[in-house]
């Protein structure tokens, strides 16, 4: 990881993955964010709804923001609800983990209680988080090692007493810092 300080990391993003991607309707998700928009629910500055339902393995239905992304997120080849912060973070690096992923738990509670998403239920234990500035956080095994006590203090305020295996996505090595985190 580069000498950046940690208030320089703002784009930081959580998916949690659907327990039964079969009942997903991706093209029900595009009225269901627009739905969100109109009764102002979001934080933030919500923009407009994009349908990549298209693209394989791509971002699903997203909900564009100015400050973060939302989505049921196809990536991976698993469904699943994705945040993604672009800008304005506040607060500590570890808060900003722990805003991510309580933002992905969120929008995965907002899903779970709306019949239009048709059943979906998302597990919480397992989190994919990202850093999608490689600039300030490449994908290797040093910036695993700085961000894994973040990410812990991170996990205890979201998922407290819960143990937790963090392992770095290796797949890409010039992509986005990924970590996958398996709950226990």
């Amino acid at each position: 990881m580069t000498t950046a300080t940690s208030t320089d990391i703002v784009r930081i993003g959580a998916k949690i993955y659907a327990q039964n991607p079969d009942v997903i309707d991706l093209p029900a998700y595009v009225p269901i964010f627009h739905g969100w928009i109109q009764r102002r629910i979001l934080d933030g500055v919500p923009i407009d709804v994009a349908d990549y339902a298209h693209v394989p393995d791509g971002p699903g239905v997203m909900l564009i923001g100015h400050e973060a992304d939302r989505s049921l997120d196809l990536g991976e080849g698993r469904p699943g609800v994705l945040y993604q912060r672009k800008r304005d973070g506040e607060g500590t690096l570890e808060d900003r983990f722990a805003a991510a992923i309580a933002a992905a738990d969120g929008v995965a509670d907002e899903l779970e209680a709306d019949a239009a998403a048709g059943g979906v239920a998302f597990g919480r234990d397992e989190i994919l988080l990202k850093v999608t500035d490689r600039r300030l956080a490449p994908n290797d095994d040093a910036t695993l090692d700085a961000l894994r006590p973040v990410i812990e203090a991170a996990l205890a305020r979201v998922r407290p007493g819960r143990d937790a295996e963090i392992a770095r996505v290796p797949e890409d090595p010039d992509g986005p810092f990924q970590a996958r985190v398996t709950l226990r």
